[in-house]
């Protein structure tokens, strides 16, 4: 499975390496993933979501239910939940 964030639609991005004799080397910059369950009590049920750090704030702030929405919206969550 991919190594994108269900909230926020971060995903891995490509850059180099630099060392000191400014050698290129390519890399990739991963996402800080975690799986996480979320209760939402409007529907009484448990969900499970594969969220970056800044998806994690961003349920904080607005609310598990209302991220869900803002998601799909964007067509970050394509999956039924």
């Amino acid at each position: 499975m991919a190594q994108v964030c269900e909230i926020t639609g971060k995903r891995a991005m490509s850059g180099h390496h630099v060392s000191h004799a400014h050698n290129l080397t390519k890399r990739k910059f991963k996402v800080n993933l975690f799986k996480k369950r979320f209760y939402i009590p409007e529907e009484d049920r448990w969900v499970t979501l594969k969220v970056s750090k800044a998806g994690l704030k961003l349920i904080d702030k607005i609310g598990v239910k209302k991220a869900i929405e803002q998601a799909r919206e964007k067509g970050y969550l394509t999956r039924k939940i």
